[in-house]
């Protein structure tokens, strides 16, 4: 047994928070989807990206272990935010932004 404990890190805040913050991040797909409805012909990836913008402000405003996070691990919790939201499939939106998501 060791009496010292380490500092959680940010990400190690990040990770206990994550089913959470997935959680905001489908609810504000969910909003921008009904505030800021796109037509037919814009790619998902383009929806993606102009959602990013005031979400990734947002979350490192609003959530300090995000504050200093990559931009990838903010775009992974959005993304899984959407697949979330069920409005499109993992399989779309991992084409739309050409990666794979975890499970």
């Amino acid at each position: 047994m060791w009496p010292f404990q380490r500092k959680k890190s940010a990400a190690d805040e990040v990770i206990e928070q994550m089913d959470e913050l997935i959680g905001i991040a489908h609810r504000k797909w969910d909003q921008f989807c009904t505030l800021l409805p796109f037509k037919d012909d814009v790619q998902l990836k383009d929806r993606i990206a102009a959602f990013m913008m005031p979400f990734s402000e947002g979350a490192r405003k609003n959530v300090p272990a995000l504050k200093k996070a990559p931009g990838a691990v903010i775009l992974l919790i959005a993304a899984k935010g959407i697949e979330r939201s069920g409005t499109h499939s993992r399989e779309e939106i991992e084409q739309a932004l050409g990666i794979q998501l975890p499970d």
